[in-house]
């Protein structure tokens, strides 16, 4: 099981992950979706899967069917409990569920594909909230509660996926967070839709972590998922770990649920000093940097010490995120836990000076280049883990534009 005294990352797993998958090591958890299930050519990746997580955990993907995009997704239609598996489609409105017959019939129907699949930790039926007055948050909990009830052989987790903006007001937050903490869990797996570490400001990132905060307090252990380095830090203030794809997958903008998350190669290095990602070429410039500015090779099992990063194929460069994420992950999991927020400080602070270094470098040389708009979030993390306040970045650096006022 999760804790938070052995955290984890967990990657989420696209279909395009097969190579990748094949090369990772065994993995504390995984994540697949359900949907996966509904589509054979997709069996050897579930099996894969399967065999080298500890925990399996399968995505429901009940949400999507609040939005009209599934309804050109054959896969997501094939689900039993789809609304569209019989007929054109329809969206699913909080008041279909007001009986609990037909909670029920939703948790019996969404347990079975789970199981099918091998989940190791069910996960019960959930639905996004987009504010703290939403009819879905009163389904959610229903669900939820009803669906432990139901489980007799596995443990179930509760997802919680709600809109930043819904977080950002304390009372909203507050009221929100009251509904999941009376909860018995045996895991919160938490999605806070619209947030991306890349944009937010020190409020965005002050939020998300009150809220984890609020959440790990209960004793049960939480994941926060879609996230980056805020996972990194999530970990820092008592969750059991943060989940991403193995490459991307780093934020869950709403549009995700009409447009589904497809699968896309991996076309950006991860410069692990920096703790930023870069296009491939500009990775490599920086690699072959003169002196001690130089951005050190990768000895992990994607890289082997190359400097050669245009060359490498969409699955090593996935492969390298994953085992950098793994790696840090550890090194923090390493830490008292008394410590990682002070940790996290003095890393994330390194992590802006090295990229800044970097930056500075390229442009001297005139090619590559590195804005500071692209680890400006660096300063907004450090910010949240209790460090110096973050810069306001200039309008004139591409991603630096200031936040605008919600």
């Amino acid at each position: 099981m999760l804790t938070p005294n052995h955290p984890a990352y967990i990657p989420i797993v696209l279909p395009n992950d097969t190579a990748t998958l094949e090369q990772m090591p065994p993995q504390a958890a995984l994540m697949i979706s359900a949907v996966y299930g509904a589509n054979p050519r997709l069996g050897g990746l579930v099996r894969n899967a399967r065999e080298r997580a500890t925990t399996l955990l399968v995505d429901p993907k009940t949400p999507y069917f609040q939005f009209e995009g599934y309804m050109s997704m054959p896969d997501y239609r094939a689900l039993p409990y789809s609304p569209g598996r019989h007929t054109l489609g329809t969206l699913w409105e909080p008041a279909r569920f007001a009986r609990g017959k037909a909670r029920g019939e939703l948790i019996d129907s969404v347990f079975a594909v789970q199981r099918e699949l091998g989940a190791d930790l069910l996960l019960a039926p959930y639905f996004y909230v987009p504010h703290s007055e939403h009819a879905w948050l009163e389904v959610s909990r229903a669900c939820a509660t009803e669906a432990i009830a139901r489980s007799t052989d596995r443990p179930v987790g509760v997802p919680v996926t709600v809109d930043i903006d819904a977080l950002i007001d304390p009372d909203h937050r507050a009221r929100i967070a009251a509904v999941y903490t009376g909860i018995e869990a045996a895991l919160f797996w938490v999605t806070i839709v619209n947030y991306d570490e890349r944009l937010a400001d020190p409020r965005d990132a002050g939020t998300v972590m009150s809220f984890v905060d609020t959440l790990v307090a209960t004793g049960v252990p939480v994941v926060l998922s879609h996230v980056g380095r805020t996972g990194l830090l999530a970990i820092a203030v008592g969750a059991a770990g943060y989940a991403a794809g193995t490459y991307g997958l780093e934020t869950h903008p709403r549009s995700f649920f009409r447009e589904m998350m497809g699968s896309r190669p991996a076309n950006s290095y991860y410069l692990h000093e920096g703790l930023v990602h870069t296009p491939v070429r500009t990775a490599e410039a920086c690699l072959r940097l003169d002196g001690p500015v130089r951005h050190p090779t990768c000895d992990c099992a994607a890289c082997e010490g190359s400097t050669a990063i245009s060359r490498m194929v969409s699955r090593r460069l996935a492969l390298h995120a994953v085992l950098r994420r793994l790696t840090e992950v550890e090194a923090l999991g390493a830490v008292d836990p008394e410590g990682r927020r002070a940790y996290l400080i003095d890393r994330f602070g390194r992590a802006r000076d090295r990229s800044a270094a970097l930056a500075e470098a390229l442009q001297a040389k005139g090619s590559h280049r590195i804005s500071d708009g692209e680890s400006h979030y660096l300063e907004v993390l450090r910010e949240a883990a209790g460090g110096p306040a973050a810069t306001i970045p200039s309008k004139d650096e591409p991603g630096g534009a200031e936040h605008p006022a919600r």
